[in-house]
């Protein structure tokens, strides 16, 4: 998996915050160079501990097989055939399959030279910070495998022609739903205005201190609930 400081290599400010629920996640990370192209993602598989940790293998295995035997693909396309990778895998595409399990996950790929930004999601939104303006991108309403929708359509690539200095946030649920003694969530709306209230443009290592301290402050003796995984990145 990928670690903060290789990301760092690629991306020198950007974090990654990645607080495990158990010894094992069923989060991880993933990325992949391939030309002049940058893929990342922040995948939340279904469960968590040993089972997660299975699920993340095949999420993982599969990301990798389909980017190295492929073309350049765009995101949406990538997570099209990651759905139809875990299906196989799980035998989900098969009429008395019983399995549910499956993925959500913030895919984008990032072209630095053109400075193109693309952006797909199941589940999972995107937050793209131009100026002081903040932008929710949003995921496709169905997972990666899991249960069978009528809806399902391919997933939607968004694509951004970004502005050197621009800023995107992707992050698993673990971290907005993590509850405190009170009994209350995070929320997505908190993530939000932390990333909004910082008009003085906070390097990408205060807002990684800003975010876990919040979330270990929140937390509090209360258990955490699930894994966490959560990416700041400040384009270039």
């Amino acid at each position: 998996l990928p670690t903060a400081g290789a990301i760092a290599n690629l991306f020198p400010k950007s974090f990654m915050m990645y607080k495990p629920k158990d010894v094992v996640s069923g989060d991880f990370p993933w990325m992949k160079v391939k030309g002049d192209y940058v893929y990342i993602a922040a995948v939340d598989c279904t469960g968590h501990g040993v089972p997660g940790a299975l699920m993340s293998f095949i999420g993982y295995f599969l990301l990798n097989e389909i980017t190295a035997l492929a073309d350049i693909l765009d995101a949406g396309r990538i997570l099209d055939r990651l759905h139809e990778g875990v299906l196989q895998t799980l035998k989900q595409d098969q009429s008395n399959s019983e399995s549910r399990d499956g993925m959500d996950i913030a895919l984008c790929r990032i072209n630095k030279k053109t400075k193109e930004l693309q952006f797909s999601g199941a589940h999972r939104p995107l937050y793209y910070v131009h100026g002081k303006i903040l932008t929710e991108i949003k995921a496709d309403k169905y997972p990666i495998g899991g249960m069978h929708y009528k809806t399902r359509k391919s997933f939607v690539t968004t694509t951004i022609e970004y502005t050197p200095g621009d800023a995107i946030y992707f992050f698993t649920d673990g971290y907005p739903d993590q509850f405190n003694s009170a009994g209350k969530k995070i929320m997505s709306k908190q993530v939000k205005d932390m990333i909004e209230l910082d008009p003085d443009g906070r390097s990408m290592d205060e807002m990684y201190d800003s975010f876990d301290s919040f979330f270990e402050s929140w937390k509090g003796n209360y258990k955490q609930m699930d894994d966490v995984l959560f990416f700041g990145i400040k384009l270039e």
